[in-house]
């Protein structure tokens, strides 16, 4: 195309290119835009607050991220918005730009005459409505063009041209500043032209495009600014031209308004926006909330009326910690229909007191990990890129771990079959708890967290162990059936560990479950547990795996801030698990360690100095060359309700 030869035959010269007419990151119209606010959002923040690391996750503009940068060492933005994320990348994210290529490519384009164009989707489309023809010719062909010459930009010049776009294009618009209408005017001046953004580098920057209640259960910044949609506008549908301009996929549209299909519709804006809320803050590790409100859920217009009101905010806060609530008298956006007057910013601090509450895994497995996990998260590393734990067990840990992968394995094959079988489960939790009932109702098991069926006759002859007692004669005509089943149910097996002695998976040497009864039931916490489980796996990548612990871990490769957690059995330990365990796979996983160690790999490995007498002089020796963290556990003897005499430890290498 000879145009596209014109342009990268121009020599890059910078003599039309003015600093100050670039585009700033706050040159933006945008419905609960901060930037004005910024001063008096950061001098309360600031003054409250303390850390390291710093999120926002409605992002919207990028305004207060890009304040926090000043004041802060990391930064993570998201936004469900594609433009936005394209805006992100050009202003903030570090790359290799020319300054002056990219000006001198703009320039070529301002100097275009848009006569000469051809008509085009977006002039076809957006055209005498939100810009003049002329204007959506060249906006359109400027678009293509940038993604013809992809591949003649760096990724960096490319976001910054997209950028450059979205901001020209959303300066000229016929709109009151969102695209949820245009102005019905018989003239629109022809008056397009493109100007380079400003922008500004960050350091250790994080940008993600994600939904905001499945990002905040991987994250743990010290401080969670955010600032949600709170009424029912959708921030998708309202800036819908500039979300197509961006991804440039020429969709097909609907209505006055030229809308493609919904897509991005966000819960915030609907009426279980509260619970959304609530399970955001709920979910979120963070040792501060900061949450930006403003007063219009009094208003008498649908639109602008909040989904949550000021009472419902205020009593979440109050579940998770002290708050401090801050007013400030303030503009509004009002598209003309609205008439509020009074209008408040609120802004609220929150300093998280113990909110994360630690999930319990519905396994009920040997050496669960669930009372030490409050210790075990304060000496974990903020930020796990790749989840490894070699020795999962009953999968306490993983739980409680935020990571963008998990990758879990055990030698134990049926416990890894209950683990993949529960994964699948939560996509259908409600098929699976209808299946379990069944297994409960026919072999007439104790079902506490339904019905208390335990006549009270038994409960008294056998004060400690009715349930047992009860239970007897079905677990045992279940334990039957899958001995003679050819191959494991692991429904049936996790009703089984349910029921069974001390919850755990024993099978003989000729491959028979061989467990006795144990003096539990199917009870609430069960229930709860289960619940835990579904809510935190889904939408997560977990991988399990059943091998030994050298071939999970051997010949992996490992990146950037991937952690391994190891709590092997217990070399001096009596428990039936730790009888597996001997001094040959305690050196081979020292050794293992070790060369993970020369890898910079992170890793934490739990385990035991001191039993009841016995020491793991291996271990002593070993440990040496790293951190040791000692950590308050209180084991209890299950035959003798006594508090063993152990000496725990985390080892850690950073």
């Amino acid at each position: 195309m000879e145009i596209q030869k014109n342009l990268f035959n121009l020599e890059f010269n910078n003599s039309h290119f003015i600093e100050g007419n670039s585009f700033q990151l706050q040159n933006r119209r945008y419905i609960g835009n901060k930037h004005k606010l910024t001063d008096w959002i950061f001098s309360n923040l600031n003054k409250e607050c303390s850390g390291e690391s710093f999120a926002d996750i409605f992002a919207g503009t990028g305004a207060v991220g890009a304040v926090a940068s000043k004041y802060f060492n990391k930064i993570i933005l998201n936004d469900f918005l594609y433009s936005n994320y394209i805006i992100y990348k050009a202003f903030f994210e570090k790359g290799s730009w020319n300054k002056n290529k990219i000006q001198s490519i703009i320039n070529y384009y301002n100097y275009f005459n848009a006569n000469s164009l051809k008509e085009n989707y977006f002039s076809k489309n957006f055209g005498e409505k939100y810009f003049s023809k002329q204007s959506a010719k060249i906006i359109g062909f400027i678009r293509q063009d940038i993604e013809d010459n992809k591949d003649s930009f760096t990724k960096k010049e490319y976001y910054i041209l997209i950028a450059s776009l979205i901001y020209s294009t959303d300066k000229i618009a016929n709109t009151v500043g969102h695209y949820d209408a245009y102005f019905k005017k018989q003239f629109i001046r022809d008056n397009f032209r493109m100007r380079l953004i400003h922008p500004i580098d960050i350091d250790n920057l994080s940008i993600f495009r994600e939904d905001t209640n499945l990002l905040s259960k991987k994250i743990k910044p010290d401080i969670v600014y955010i600032d949600p949609p709170y009424n029912s506008r959708q921030y998708s549908r309202f800036y819908h031209v500039l979300e197509t301009l961006t991804k440039w996929n020429n969709p097909k549209l609907y209505g006055v308004a030229l809308k493609p299909e919904k897509e991005n519709m966000s819960d915030y804006c609907r009426e279980n926006a509260k619970r959304k809320f609530s399970d955001l803050i709920k979910d979120i590790s963070t040792k501060y909330l900061v949450i930006s409100y403003n007063n219009t859920y009094t208003s008498k217009s649908s639109s602008s009326k909040n989904k949550i009101s000021l009472e419902e905010i205020k009593e979440i806060l109050s579940k998770t910690g002290k708050t401090k609530t801050f007013e400030k008298e303030y503009r509004y956006f009002n598209a003309g229909n609205t008439d509020f007057k009074n209008h408040k910013e609120y802004l609220f601090i929150t300093k998280v007191e113990n909110k994360r509450k630690i999930k319990k895994s519905p396994l009920f497995y040997v050496g669960d990990k669930y009372k030490l996990m409050n210790q075990l998260n304060s000496f974990f590393p903020k930020d796990i890129n790749n989840f490894y734990e070699p020795f999962v067990g009953g999968g306490t840990v993983f739980l409680n771990i935020q990571a963008n992968k998990y990758f879990l394995n055990d030698i134990d094959k049926n416990l890894i079959n209950i683990h993949q079988f529960l994964i699948k489960s939560s996509a259908n939790q409600k098929s699976f708890f209808k299946n379990i009932e069944k297994v409960i109702y026919r072999y007439n098991l104790s079902r506490s967290y339904k019905k208390d069926i335990i006549p009270v006759s038994l409960k008294k002859a056998f004060k400690k162990t009715y349930y047992a007692k009860f239970n007897k004669t079905g677990y045992e005509k279940l334990r039957e059936q899958v001995n003679k089943a050819k191959k494991n149910d692991p429904l049936i097996l996790y009703v089984l560990l349910i029921y069974g002695f001390n919850r755990m998976l024993r099978f003989n040497g000729g491959g028979k479950f061989n467990l006795p009864v144990g003096n539990v039931d199917f009870n609430k916490n069960v229930i709860k547990a289960l619940n835990d489980y579904f809510s935190f796996v889904q939408g997560k990548s977990i991988n399990f795996m059943a091998k030994d612990f050298k071939k999970f871990l051997n010949n992996r490769k490992f990146f950037k801030n991937d952690f391994i957690y190891l709590d092997p059995p217990y070399l001096i330990t009596g428990s039936e698990y730790n009888k597996l365990w001997n001094e040959a796979l305690e050196t081979d996983l020292l050794f293992l360690i070790d060369n993970l160690n020369k890898r910079n790999v992170k890793f934490a490995l739990s385990n035991v100095t001191h039993y009841n007498g016995n020491k793991n002089n291996l271990l002593l020796k070993w440990m040496k060359k790293y951190n040791t963290h000692n950590i308050d556990s209180n084991y209890i003897n299950y035959h003798n309700n006594q508090k063993k005499q152990i000496k725990e430890v985390l080892i850690t290498n950073y």
